[in-house]
């Protein structure tokens, strides 16, 4: 009965590691540094499912057509991270038809670096944190989730910066 057993446990362990080994070699495979939405939607399945999914309402896509033309938007994301797979894709999907609108994507580590700096330079903290511009100048924040929606919060900070100018 040893003779059977001994071996079989052997057997067993060798699958458990080799299987376990190759399930971890794509662990650390994330995205670092600025990237193209269609790469982020080609390479990444959930962004692209999620990307699919979202349904943007008319009344979102009539907000948006009211957008200025020199609203820019920074998306400090992580491929790893899960709100970033849930809030992207709805930001790039709210913002296909529209493309008046500056996006720029760029892809964090663990530590929330990438290899320019700039997410330290705007002391990025959390992912996703998505910094709208206006003009050039940076007039709100939107860190890991909306408060509304995303198309709400950016409408409102918009509105909100406007009136201020007044």
């Amino acid at each position: 009965m040893k003779k059977i057993i001994y071996p079989l446990i052997g057997l067993l362990l060798s699958i458990t590691l080799f299987a376990c080994a190759d399930s971890n070699d794509h662990v650390d495979e994330f995205a670092l540094g600025e990237i193209q939405a269609s790469q982020l939607l080609e390479q990444y399945d959930t962004f692209s499912d999620n990307y699919r999914n979202f349904k943007l309402s008319a009344g979102q896509a009539s907000q948006i057509e009211q957008w200025p033309n020199n609203l820019k938007i920074d998306v400090y994301m992580g491929t790893w991270c899960h709100d970033s797979e849930r809030e992207v894709p709805r930001l790039l999907k709210s913002l296909q038809n529209f493309q008046h609108i500056d996006v720029n994507i760029i892809a964090l580590d663990y530590d929330k670096n990438d290899p320019q700096g700039r997410a330290k330079r705007v002391d990025i903290r959390y992912t996703p944190t998505f910094i709208v511009y206006l003009t050039g100048q940076e007039i709100g924040r939107i860190i890991e989730s909306p408060k509304q929606s995303i198309v709400d919060d950016i409408t409102d900070m918009i509105v909100n910066n406007l009136n201020a100018g007044e």
